[in-house]
């Protein structure tokens, strides 16, 4: 129904005890309002708090995003996005955020009209030239398949291949697109049924009177679905490649260096140079990297004790937890979970 025709509250009245919906206008808030029904959001935007919503966590779809093609052992990383969608800025800040706490920059394009305090908005042209320019390889995060779809083409176009200069990952895992795509395209795939399952029992609680608790609740990613357009699996050094997915699938298990050159026929000091060379950093910070992120993770989204924190983010003690924490992102544990949840 379009938003600027008012909802039919006299026919909706009789039949109608409850709506679900993408309420991402004011004007729609204000029909839903007036209608005097229980409704939930599922909206990607977020417009006040005046109804209870369920959708995804988009910090999370741009921290798994990082993780991901952080264990391709890539040098280097760009963000493409939408500065009109409040979406596309979350899921950049998750991906800057892990990025920076391994110590790496982010380049970043934003598409669309600019407000007062930006540059003229980027056509076509201006695309392609931050394309070209990208320090390759390098691994890219588009915000949504279909802006992955816009970097696709202008890759084809400049001659740039794809995944060997530019790995490439959008968000939805729309089907069509991702498997259309030429390479297929490696996408986030988000939990549409969860939200919808949630979205569902959220309303029936308001519809049998109760308040909405919590009033609005994230849903992270399912996962990643890996395609051509990332596959990857030696870019720079396949033994350095094969230790950080290593330590990305066991970092919680009190991952040790000798843990990694069981799985890797190297020696420590081929792996530790191999390391240096392609990261900028031992296999041992990179175990810490990958423990502090699990723990960041943990921070923001629970209220776990720090000793509980510590176990799961794979630490041998809550002590060494908050000097390696403290050492790679610059405050303690306790003043990054106040700092989260201020945000």
């Amino acid at each position: 129904m379009p938003a600027d025709e008012p909802l039919p509250i006299p026919d909706m009245a009789g039949f109608v005890h409850g709506l679900i919906g993408h309420f991402s206008e004011k004007v729609l808030i204000e029909h839903v309002e007036q209608a005097g029904l229980p409704a939930v959001d599922i909206s990607p935007a977020r417009l006040g708090a005046k109804l209870p919503r369920v959708s995804t966590d988009d910090l999370a779809v741009g921290r798994l995003a990082a993780a991901y093609l952080l264990s391709l052992g890539l040098p280097h990383f760009a963000y493409f996005g939408n500065r009109t969608e409040h979406f596309s800025h979350l899921r950049q800040h998750g991906f800057t955020q892990v990025l920076e706490a391994a110590g790496l920059s982010c380049d970043v394009f934003l598409n669309g009209p600019p407000g007062p305090a930006h540059r003229p908005a980027p056509g076509g042209g201006a695309l392609e030239a931050w394309v070209e320019r990208l320090p390759k390889p390098v691994g890219v995060l588009a915000s949504t398949d279909s802006g992955a779809l816009q970097v696709l083409a202008v890759c084809r176009k400049l001659e740039i291949a794809v995944p060997d200069s530019v790995a490439l990952l959008g968000v939805d895992n729309d089907d069509v697109f991702c498997e259309l795509a030429t390479p297929s395209l490696s996408s986030i795939a988000l939990s549409t049924q969860r939200i919808g399952y949630e979205a569902a029992r959220m309303l029936e609680r308001l519809m049998a009177g109760e308040k909405a608790a919590p009033s609005e609740l994230l849903i992270p990613p399912a996962g990643v679905v890996p395609r051509r357009s990332s596959d990857l699996p030696a870019i720079l050094d396949p033994d350095v490649a094969a230790a950080v997915r290593y330590i990305s699938l066991h970092v919680q298990d009190h991952l040790q260096v000798a843990d990694v050159l069981r799985e890797v026929p190297v020696s420590r000091r081929s792996l530790e140079q191999r390391f240096l060379k392609v990261l900028g950093r031992t296999p041992a910070a990179e175990i810490r990297r990958a423990q502090v992120e699990v723990a960041r993770q943990i921070l923001a989204e629970t209220g776990e004790s720090m000793a509980r924190v510590a176990r799961a983010a794979g630490f041998s003690s809550a002590k060494q937890f908050g000097a390696s924490f403290r050492h790679e992102t610059g405050v303690t544990p306790s003043a990054y979970r106040r700092q989260s949840r201020a945000r």
